[in-house]
């Protein structure tokens, strides 16, 4: 058998590899997945995807969040076939989980070995912030696709120089800054791998236009985001707290086992280079790539954050995961004499990111212990057509404040009269309804028979309880909530206790 035969006969075993890891990766992110509660975020996106019509989608984004557009109206299309439920609303995010990994595969595949792929993309199916991004119903899986499949298109571009790669690479990267304007900063990464490696004056100048046609096409879009960077400015600026942000939430989110483990193996490859005094070209190029990737972005990133505006957050650097399992599958096969060792290794990395996978990402209050689906859960069993309800919005716990619990599950809460529904998103163009105080709502609170009252939790009371006249608790008592409700002779029946939030239901 010739060399060129033995060629094809591993390209030939290999085909499979990006599909047969795409639907490994899909399978690990979704399942699950509809376990955890909707958090603030995420009701964002069901408000603004599911909960208006593409005119009025529109109308919000000339006001806030037109740096989630492309995600919002993707979301609209899919929300006309499935219900906006926990699991379905996040299907979206596993299947580019599995998008991305495939596409580490093939682009690992562009530079080094089968095993250096295959690995790379397991990787990508086992990385904690992949896993996460996986349930995450927002754009950050999406882009972590974006971004693998772009830098195919640029190697290939790159490779063969020819007007149709680089009408391809354009298109994919003005959808890639439609979905994540921070994929903008690849451009720098993609032009220092060309710098080192591709070297022609040819390939250079049509990156430079292709890029420069694109940028300066979307430069309204970019203005438009840039107005409203009101909209974050709860992130916190920079500090102590960003060094553990980068080097451990960033990619190993909450999986300090993990991250302990991708040192070792860094540094048992580099051992290994050491000792064979070079790292191999292919892998070399590969490894540029992935530093750069994971490097650029993040430096911008935190130098703007620090300079200019808080801007930085780990999950923001979400399309940068796919550059650490690249570099990681690179170093696995460095440090493995056979596939089978990679094999090996890849299954420890898996028992390592378990404990963050099952108890941290899919825990019932795994997004940052918001219970708005527990919550719509009760409504829904318990509530009976035409009884009325009454938000409590002077809560303490972040983000405030209450009113988008409602919009996370918005079909939950249709059958009752929301007595302090104050403005409605869609006519403010914002994201979220406002809420009316209690004082306000006394007089159609008059005329209910029963009321259902969300408002914050209160540890010291129990999980559950019923009874003819229910104390009010030292966390419900002082407020207006409950003077008014009691002042118009309700009484509190049953009360349950979540992780943020009480619901209590009061009769006459």
């Amino acid at each position: 058998m010739s060399a060129s035969d033995i060629h094809e006969s591993r390209r030939h075993r290999g085909a499979l590899d990006p599909l047969a890891v795409a639907v490994l990766a899909t399978a690990v992110s979704l399942a699950g997945a509809g376990r955890p509660s909707f958090w603030y975020d995420e009701a964002a996106t069901v408000s603004a995807s599911y909960s208006r019509s593409l005119a009025q989608l529109w109308q919000m984004l000339g006001n806030v969040d037109a740096v989630h557009g492309l995600y919002y109206l993707l979301m609209h299309g899919w929300f006309e076939f499935f219900a906006p439920t926990e699991f379905w609303s996040r299907v979206p995010s596993g299947l580019a989980v599995g998008g991305a990994a495939a596409g580490v595969v093939v682009l690992g595949g562009q530079f080094s070995s089968r095993t250096v792929a295959v690995t790379a993309g397991l990787m990508c199916a086992v990385l904690p912030r992949a896993t996460w991004a996986g349930i995450e119903a927002r754009p950050y899986a999406m882009s972590m696709m974006a971004a693998v499949w772009l830098t195919v298109l640029l190697v290939r571009a790159a490779r063969r120089d020819t007007a149709w790669y680089w009408v391809c690479y354009g298109i994919a990267l003005a959808i890639s800054i439609l979905l994540e304007m921070y994929l903008v900063l690849l451009l720098p990464a993609h032009l220092v791998f060309l710098c080192a490696f591709r070297r022609t004056r040819t390939v250079l100048v049509h990156f430079a236009i292709t890029s420069a046609l694109i940028v300066g096409g979307l430069a309204p879009f970019v203005i438009e985001v840039v107005g409203q960077v009101q909209q974050i400015k709860w992130v916190a600026p920079i500090g102590y707290r960003t060094i553990e942000d980068v080097t451990i939430q960033q990619y190993f989110e909450r999986s300090p086992w993990f991250a302990i483990l991708a040192v070792l193996i860094v540094v048992a490859a580099v051992v290994v280079w050491f000792r064979r005094s070079a790292v191999p070209q292919a892998d070399r190029q590969l490894l540029t790539l992935a530093l750069t990737w994971l490097l650029i972005p993040t430096v911008v990133i935190v130098a703007w954050s620090a300079i200019a505006h808080p801007i930085y957050t780990p999950r923001y650097l979400t399309f940068t995961a796919p550059a650490m399992a690249l570099a990681l599958g690179v170093c696995i096969a460095a440090v493995a004499v056979r596939p089978w060792m990679a094999a090996l290794i890849v299954a420890a990395f898996t028992i390592a990111a378990i404990p963050t996978y099952l108890f941290a990402q899919r825990n019932s209050y795994a997004k940052y212990g918001m219970d708005y689906s527990q919550v719509a859960d009760l409504i829904t069993a318990k509530s009976a057509p035409g009884d009325c309800l009454l938000v409590n919005d002077t809560v303490t716990f972040m983000p405030a404040p209450m009113r988008p619990l409602l919009a996370a599950r918005p079909d939950a809460y249709g059958k009752l009269a929301d007595l302090t529904l104050w403005q409605r998103a869609t006519d403010r163009r914002e994201v979220f309804d406002t809420n009316l105080i209690p004082e306000v709502v006394a007089k159609p609170l008059s005329q209910c028979g029963v009321v259902w009252i969300i408002t914050q939790a209160d540890k010291s009371m129990p999980a559950h309880e019923q009874g003819a006249a229910l104390p009010p608790g030292p966390v419900y008592g002082p407020t207006p909530a409950f003077a008014v409700p009691r002042g118009l002779g309700f009484r509190l029946v049953e009360r349950w206790q979540f992780n943020l939030v009480q619901v209590i239901k009061a009769t006459r």
